[in-house]
């Protein structure tokens, strides 16, 4: 019997060429979209999932709160993993991680060799303990137990030594550290929040090993907890433990919570301070889960349109079935047996086309899955639901749509357009049409907002500006040297020095109001010299820069401060703040602004514009030259800034990077998710108009008597065009106001992400309505254009 029908639906299909053609292209597009975003999201999903004791591990974080207001940070103070361990009993163990220098470069010097890493990280040797970390070379439980050790990737040990046992081999870091290699482990994983490529054991950092303090949250901490141990009763230790260390209330200006390791990924978007670079978007996740599934809906009422119109020239053929026997169960099966066909050779095809826009997703998406990541059990039971749903939708309406009818009403005449058939199949033009159009404004939206970013002012000017790193240089006389030659080239225009830029780094610090010293609000500080602001461009509305020198005996710091500072502060005018102290800023010195500049984005536009501090005081190191250039003939003044540093710092690699280009990664994420929006946006349109397509060459084809008429009458090809067309279109309108309130909606939604959003202009909507009721109509209008040219005697003629 299932033979019988295969070989029935194969002749079917080969008999209706075009349409077989369009739901196989449709059915196929649709697949192979709802598979790599679903491979996407799985790749999202399978996070830090693999580690044996996933379920049991648990970062440390911390909720600072300033001025009534609350930020939660991914790191907690140096005490903190080491008094829990001691203290808790449900905590098996812990281990600190610290960036290299909060983030910056480091560099590597083996000999006459330089590198620079930006993922180098000073760990507790305990990290073997809480994470699958496989070494390869080396003992975990004694590779970062010493000072002064390290374990590299397998990737960065082959870089660093080729062939050769890199064990027991020593590298300098920076002009500080001079490290051992005690072991080798394998290249993590590209689905672990952790991405280091080199781990010097912590204890090396004095600093950060031998000082347990309870007030410098800079740590990011992660424990393990025995299996079971409640994560409510945790946190209630943990916070007994912090008065307890904390015992004055007005000093304890945060607290502390845990946060599941398979939680970090892709909850952490109100969190900062994180470590790592591999972090995810949830809202994200949940943009293409849904993008996925509204893809092949569109592309099953595709399949269900076209076999719903193309069933009802088999009438009779199943009016004649029926009359000879057949049941309703029988011609179900039969049916579904052709969609079970159909679907298997979209299916096919569909991974065909997967294979080939594999490269082209992991452009646009930022990923690197492969054509094996198809092949796991995951995705082969996620592909075998696919195929049930689609097989089960799509073929659903055709199956009981036409058993359902009498052998007598089937066999006397057609169902006319006016039936349930004709207004189901204009249902599912609607549906189609409208995810679509949401789809496009969507991206109108991402695209808006992402222009919006990049044409707003940010309060200074990043353009024409490297930053070029020093931390490797052996002393002050080589970074004095740098500067003075980088002032003799003719293409540098202004030279300062720098902790941080605007867009990273800094130290988070607070102030007291001058109304009420005992409120306090959260401050970005970043040492810097007095040509800052002529280096980015910076305006005073009050004031002047930092002096150029200061004088050893001179204890006071010096400060300039936004305008947002004023505010907070407590003063009226920017002129009032001049000239007044800060007595808590760097606790025991006073700080004195001396001047006030122009509020400037130093952050995301996520964020809004809070207190920022530019400061003389020796408590930070000035890593980067900021340096401004005429960029008329760029390629060469890299060159020369090349050559010089290379003279000038001899033990350093040259490293640097240019602002605004740095500033466009803060938006990565969205940016990756506009784009796969958009890709995919026009693939949803192009199968939803597959499926117009095929309806209007099936309604052009069931009209053929009609038309043929009318031209004998003198119809004209417009009007036969025409007549031919409008009722999609009133279809596509239909659609366009259905998805206008919707698309707002979820849009409006997103906005609010961003503390600095465009408003969703009206003009969308119509340009979009326009646009996808331009597409139907070029869609339908070939094949109304087509009809209407026919030779109305062949058109006569037909049956």
């Amino acid at each position: 019997m299932l033979l019988n029908y295969l070989k029935i639906a194969w002749r079917s299909l080969v008999k209706s060429r075009l349409f077989t053609l369009l739901n196989l292209l449709g059915l196929a597009l649709g697949l192979t979209v709802s598979l790599l975003l679903i491979l996407y999201v799985k790749d999202e999903l399978s996070f830090d999932k693999y580690h044996t004791n996933a379920a049991n591990i648990y970062r440390i974080g911390v909720t600072a709160t300033f001025d009534g207001k609350s930020a939660k940070w991914a790191n907690a103070p140096n005490a903190v993993g080491p008094s829990l361990k001691n203290e808790v009993p449900e905590v098996v163990q812990q281990a600190r991680i610290l960036l290299n220098d909060y983030g910056e470069t480091a560099f590597v010097n083996l000999g006459d060799k330089k590198f620079t890493e930006k993922k180098l990280y000073w760990v507790d040797g305990s990290i073997f303990e809480i994470f699958d970390i496989n070494l390869l070379q080396g003992n975990p439980k004694t590779a970062l137990k010493e000072p002064n050790k390290i374990v590299l990737s397998q990737a960065t040990a082959k870089k660093y030594f080729g062939d050769a046992n890199p064990m027991g081999k020593i590298v300098k870091i920076g002009a500080k550290y001079t490290m051992e290699v005690t072991g080798v482990y394998e290249d993590l994983p590209h689905n672990f929040t952790l991405d280091a490529e080199l781990m010097g054991s912590f204890n090396s950092v004095e600093w950060a090993s031998k000082n347990l303090v309870w007030s410098n949250s800079s740590f990011e901490t992660y424990v393990l907890l025995k299996p079971g141990a409640s994560q409510q009763k945790v946190e209630a230790q943990m916070t007994a433990l912090l008065e307890k260390n904390i015992p004055d209330k007005s000093d304890r200006w945060f607290s502390l919570w845990l946060q599941p390791l398979t939680d970090i990924h892709l909850n952490s978007a109100d969190i900062t301070n994180s470590n790592t670079k591999r972090a995810g978007d949830a809202a994200q996740v949940k943009i293409l889960s849904v993008l996925a599934l509204v893809v092949l809906v569109i592309a099953c009422i595709n399949y269900m349109n076209l076999s719903t119109a193309r069933s009802q020239k088999r009438f009779k053929e199943v009016g004649i079935n029926k009359t000879i026997g057949a049941t309703n169960a029988q011609l179900i099966g039969r049916f579904y047996t052709e969609t079970l066909l159909t679907v298997l050779l979209a299916l096919i095809l569909g991974l065909v086309i997967l294979v080939l826009m594999m490269p082209f997703f992991n452009d646009i998406a930022g990923k690197e899955l492969s054509v094996r990541d198809v092949f796991t059990p995951e995705v082969g039971l996620g592909l075998l639901a696919i195929f049930t749903f689609v097989t089960f939708v799509s073929g659903s309406y055709p199956a009981f749509y036409l058993s359902s009818f009498a052998p007598k009403s089937l066999l006397q005449a057609p169902v006319s357009r006016k039936t349930g058939a004709g207004l189901f199949r204009q249902s599912l033009v609607v549906i189609q049409f409208s995810a679509s159009i949401i789809l496009i404004i969507c991206t109108f939206v991402f695209f808006q907002q992402l222009r919006f970013i990049q044409n707003k002012k940010l309060g200074y000017n990043p353009e024409q500006v490297v930053a070029v790193m020093t931390s490797a240089a052996e002393n002050k006389e080589q970074i004095d040297a740098l500067i003075n030659n980088y002032k003799d080239l003719s293409n540098v225009l202004e030279i300062a020095r720098a902790q941080a830029y605007p867009g990273t780094g800094g130290s988070g610090r607070s102030m007291s109001k001058v109304s009420n010293p005992n409120e306090s609000f959260a401050v970005r500080t970043n040492r810097v010299n007095g040509d800052f602001a002529k280096v980015l461009n910076l305006k005073f509305v009050a004031g002047k820069t930092l002096p150029l020198t200061k004088a050893e005996k001179d204890t006071t710091v010096q400060i300039v401060v936004n305008e947002t500072t004023v505010k907070l502060l407590g003063y009226k005018t920017p002129q009032d703040a001049i000239g007044k102290f800060s007595e808590d800023l760097f606790w025991n010195r006073k700080a004195e602004i001396v001047g006030v500049v122009r509020d400037f984005h130093y952050d995301s536009f996520h964020q809004p514009i809070g207190s920022y501090v530019f400061h003389n005081n020796d408590t930070e190191s000035r890593p980067y030259v900021l340096v401004k250039l005429n960029t008329g003939n760029l390629e060469q003044t890299m060159k020369q800034l090349e050559a010089t540093f290379r003279k000038s710092v001899p033990s350093s690699a040259f490293e640097y990077l240019f602002l605004d280009q740095y500033l466009n990664t803060l938006y990565t994420s969205e940016t990756q998710t506009a784009r796969v929006v958009f890709v995919f946006s026009g693939l949803a349109i192009l199968i939803a108009c597959l499926g117009l397509f095929g309806l209007a060459a099936f309604t052009a084809e069931q009209r053929t008597k009609e038309i043929g008429i009318r031209k004998v009458l003198g119809a004209s090809v417009a009007g036969l065009t025409t007549l031919i067309s409008k009722d999609f279109m009133k279809l596509i309108v239909v659609a366009v106001v259905i998805a206008s309130p919707i698309a707002w909606y979820f849009m409006n939604s997103w906005l609010k992400n961003f503390a600095y959003q465009i408003t969703i202009q009206w003009w969308v909507f119509v340009v979009t309505g326009l646009l996808a009721t331009l597409i139907a109509l070029l869609t339908v209008s070939f094949q109304a254009i087509k009809a209407a040219l026919m030779n109305p005697i062949k058109s006569l003629k037909s049956e």
